[in-house]
């Protein structure tokens, strides 16, 4: 029962992060970038396994490549005629408030990463 309980829980958590929009950058080639280090598109060196974030991505950098996932989860189940969503980029957040009293939190009852 246990083992199956640990299957389901491995299952859901690999689910979720398969819910993740990651791009991939291969190294080789890239100019300006020493074999121990990546160069972000900003010109920021970081060590090879090394995470950082930058435009509400999660980076790591790799031997061979540079992966970057969101971090942004998205509000999907809302009352889309009542409410809006806002994109708040600083922190890489929504808000769901109400279209006519933005001052008040509408529900929300999912996210997708």
């Amino acid at each position: 029962m246990k083992s199956l309980l640990g299957s389901l829980l491995f299952l859901a958590t690999l689910v979720t992060a398969c819910n993740a929009v990651c791009s991939l950058e291969f190294r080789k080639g890239l100019p300006n970038q020493l074999p121990g280090e990546c160069v972000d598109p900003d010109g920021g060196k970081h060590p090879i396994n090394s995470f950082w974030v930058r435009d509400c991505k999660k980076c790591f950098c790799r031997e061979d490549a540079i992966s970057c996932c969101s971090i942004v989860v998205t509000p999907v189940s809302y009352d889309k005629e009542k409410c809006q969503q806002t994109f708040h980029p600083e922190n890489c957040t929504y808000s769901v408030v109400e279209k006519k009293n933005p001052g008040k939190f509408c529900l929300v009852e999912g996210w997708v990463l």
